[in-house]
């Protein structure tokens, strides 16, 4: 399904509006590694037998496609046989986990192993290789430093974020620097240059997550981004699965207010939209002020799909030292979403 025609605006300096009211306060975020720490926990547990070996690692400033490399590299190992559930950013502390094919690793190799920023926490043995997406969550702790925040105001906020959630918006390392995937997209769907692999599949995932965060974009400017609306498709919370509702009744307004189903907006692909009446209005009326982008979507045969458009942080918690200005949050999100969306509700953030 392709949206109407319209001029295709090539200004990609939106900014995404807030859910919560203005920031706080100012803060820099990742000023050292250990500012930025993240663990991950899978969605299943091991079996502890089986044909592949589970590697639970600590990453310092190393991105998870750079280890997946080193540990081919130095365990002998093809790339292609190494899974990991997702890919975590390189600035900060990372903890994941790595399989491999047990069969062609020896303990004695695993103990001689040396890759600057690596360090093997545990590991395990299961029947299956890991695959992507396989997250239950990622717990994060996070330091942001030179905040100067009224602590009453401060708490107010954490509150308010803990009991209604945030807008579940993809974050800015998506569109890469001055979001230039989006304009490498464009420049792909016109065949200006024929990419890579690895090329194709980052732009086109940043374009789709550019129209997402424009249907949510505009959710939050009108307040309801975390409500019902005729027409809505509802995510189940904690799992991979969503639904129409034939009609907003109490029951559905009550599992809102609980967390229990979010409102989901379009990932955009070809199909029909999965909304109906006002949301898939909406979102069509949004999307069209992006014609290549979506046209571009369409034509590389991505499915339409749904994201959640409010994240819910679990098990939140915040300790702030007024002397050295230090805020650290800590709280668990499921895989797809980022700590960014939870941080810009509370502060304007600037990298250290």
């Amino acid at each position: 399904m392709l949206p109407q025609q319209t001029e295709c605006r090539l200004n990609f300096d939106t900014e995404f509006p807030l859910a919560h009211g203005d920031a706080l306060a100012q803060a820099k975020l990742k000023s050292l590694p250990q500012d930025f720490i993240v663990e991950e926990t899978l969605a299943f547990p091991l079996s502890g037998k089986g044909e592949h070996l589970y590697l639970n690692i600590r990453k310092t400033h190393a991105n998870t496609e750079w280890v997946s490399k080193q540990l081919a590299r130095s365990l002998g190992v093809a790339q292609r046989d190494i899974g990991y559930a997702g890919l975590k950013d390189r600035h900060g502390v990372t903890s994941q986990w790595f399989s491999l094919p047990a069969r062609t690793i020896t303990s004695d190799a695993l103990e001689k192993m040396q890759i600057d920023g690596v360090e093997i926490c545990e590991v395990q043995t299961h029947d299956r290789k890991l695959r992507k997406g396989a997250i239950k969550h990622n717990r994060f702790t996070i330091c942001l430093r030179d905040v100067d925040v009224e602590l009453t105001s401060l708490q107010e906020r954490i509150t308010l974020i803990a009991q209604h959630g945030v807008p579940n918006y993809f974050d800015e390392q998506r569109f890469g620097h001055g979001r230039g995937n989006l304009t490498a997209a464009l420049q792909m769907f016109a065949r200006k240059f024929k990419p890579s692999r690895f090329q194709r599949g980052m732009y086109l995932s940043s374009a789709r997550a550019w129209l997402f965060n424009q249907i949510l974009a505009r959710r939050v400017s009108e307040q309801n981004w975390n409500s019902a609306l005729e027409g809505d498709v509802f995510w189940l919370e904690g799992t991979k699965r969503f639904f129409n509702a034939d009609h907003i009744d109490e029951t559905i307004q009550t599992r809102l207010a609980q967390g229990d189903i979010h409102p989901t907006g379009a990932l955009w692909g070809e199909g029909e939209l999965q909304s109906h009446g006002l949301v898939a209005a909406l979102e069509q009326q949004v999307v069209s002020q992006w014609p290549d982008l979506a046209q571009g979507l369409v034509a590389a045969r991505l499915t339409q799909d749904r994201r959640p458009l409010r994240v819910m942080p679990q098990a939140m918690r915040h300790e702030y030292d007024p002397v050295q200005h230090i805020l650290t949050l800590s709280f668990a999100l499921p895989a797809g979403s980022y700590a960014t969306a939870v941080l810009r509700e509370c502060m304007q953030l600037h990298s250290a």
